[in-house]
């Protein structure tokens, strides 16, 4: 976590918030107030993330200052867990109030931590979502103008070679019938590449994990095919590379650097030259900047507006320079993030698992027995949470090996389905168990399991499991069912 997120700490009892402010203080800017005016006036002051709220403050109490945050437009998403030795009987009441969690006193820190950790999570993943919708309506706004304006000037064309067919004609040049079959192509040209693109009803992009060099030597070698009919040369520049893995849209990008290609090769006369290049620039720890580029006689045209939307729904820009020899240069600078090889034998101690369940006894059990074969292991309780924690892995390049669910849970088996769309087989390995094993075996593997483990599971037989999972391939995994 980075440590920009800011806490504040409502109690009266200087201990506690001392206590709070060890066990955050690695992760968090803590802030600290004793009661409850105090709260409101630093939420008034400074942008909070999250409050740890204690329902008995002097001056003002924590009831009063839940209800006054969740009526101020300002304050009403901040995330607040109810701190109180108050019973079940108040819970409900808080929760219609708008509180996201409790926790009771006396409290256990690791249990505090992971509440915090699963309530900022999911803030945090909603957030992104709506940022990613927003950004989105910008892009189909922008492209849908284009895209009229574009259709617009078409049709007054036809229009206009309608009016010189029928002697209605109003201008002096001559538009003939080649213009009118060259603009109604050009429309339907423009209408399909905006539906091949799926532009305008895009939804979330796509994390894949690929390599460049697939992407390159699948491009260029359709290029040249191409280009060796036109008797054009072309040119491919390998830059700087950071990592072999990528993970992003791939989809996308091929759609953004096809398109860029084309336009340099159909504007090309026998005898030309066009150029594409590409590199990596390292940004972050996780993350890198991709940049591509497209050289030739490249003509503006009305279908940069769709480049440049797909650029833009990558969060990506472009850029267009004349050279010297009145050539275009476009340059594309795309960001992705540093992925993992999927598909190779992985260590045994570096299988990050996700553990779902939302019994609380087999969840602690089995999270007892993943922790003490050392293996990193993530806990939730619901498909929800666990979907974020995907996903959130899966665009930072760390994505989960492993993800244990209980078959019997609520929404298990669409959950299961669900997943199984989004993080294909060889990219996440889906274990269940069970102790009816011949009953549901077929139904589970249907679904989308990859290992299917007989109950009950011990440590020992966990830890054969886990051994002989090492040394297959994650793309092998889905030919059959464990037992254990």
């Amino acid at each position: 976590m980075q440590k920009n997120r800011v806490m504040l700490v409502a109690d009266d009892i200087d201990v506690n918030r001392a206590s709070f402010r060890a066990m955050f203080e690695e992760e968090y800017e803590v802030l600290e107030a004793g009661n409850g005016n105090e709260t409101l006036k630093i939420l008034e002051e400074r942008k909070v993330d999250i409050v740890i709220l204690d329902m008995c403050m002097p001056v003002k109490s924590g009831k009063q200052v839940l209800k006054q945050m969740k009526a101020d437009p300002k304050l009403l998403d901040i995330p607040v867990i109810v701190k109180t030795v108050i019973g079940e009987e108040r819970e409900l009441e808080m929760l219609e109030m708008g509180a996201d969690d409790f926790i009771f006193s006396p409290c256990e820190p690791e249990v505090v931590k992971k509440r915090v950790f699963n309530i900022m999570t999911r803030y945090e993943t909603l957030a992104e979502r709506l940022e990613s919708q927003r950004h989105l309506s910008t892009v189909r706004e922008h492209l849908l103008f284009q895209v009229a304006r574009t259709v617009r000037t078409d049709v007054a064309v036809i229009e206009e070679c309608y009016r010189e067919m029928t002697g209605q004609r109003t201008e002096n040049k001559s538009v003939g019938l080649e213009d009118m079959y060259r603009h109604l192509e050009h429309i339907r040209e423009l209408t399909d590449s905006v539906l091949d693109g799926q532009i305008v009803g895009a939804g979330e992009s796509v994390c894949d994990t690929f390599q460049i060099s697939d992407v390159v030597a699948e491009l260029t070698s359709e290029c040249r095919t191409i280009c060796t009919e036109m008797g054009i040369e072309v040119t491919v520049q390998e830059g700087e590379i950071f990592c072999e893995y990528l993970v992003g849209d791939v989809r996308r990008l091929k759609q953004i650097w096809a398109r860029l290609l084309k336009k340099a090769y159909i504007n090309a006369r026998p005898g030309c030259r066009i150029f594409t290049g590409y590199r990596e620039v390292r940004t972050g720890e996780d993350e890198l900047e991709l940049e591509l580029a497209v050289q030739g006689s490249i003509d503006g045209g009305e279908d940069y507006p769709l480049i440049k939307s797909l650029v833009e729904l990558l969060h990506g820009t472009m850029c267009v320079e004349v050279q010297e020899d009145a050539q275009i240069l476009c340059r594309v600078f795309l960001p992705f993030g540093i992925g993992k090889a999927i598909g190779q034998p992985k260590s045994f101690a570096g299988l990050k698992t996700l553990l779902l369940d939302d019994n609380e006894l087999s969840r602690d059990y089995h999270a007892a027995v993943l922790a003490r074969l050392g293996l990193p292991v993530d806990v939730v309780q619901n498909g929800a949470d666990a979907v974020a924690y995907l996903r959130r892995a899966a665009s930072k390049g760390n994505a989960y090996d492993l993800c244990f669910v209980n078959w019997y849970m609520q929404g298990g088996e669409p959950f299961i389905r669900s997943v199984r769309e989004n993080f294909p087989k060889g990219s996440l390995t889906i274990c269940c168990s069970t102790n009816e094993k011949e009953l549901v075996e077929c139904q589970m593997l249907a679904a989308g399991v990859d290992c299917v483990v007989e109950r009950p599971i011990y440590q020992e037989g966990m830890y054969r499991f886990l051994t002989e999972l090492c040394r297959q391939e994650s793309g092998k995994n889905g030919t059959g069912s464990e037992k254990i």
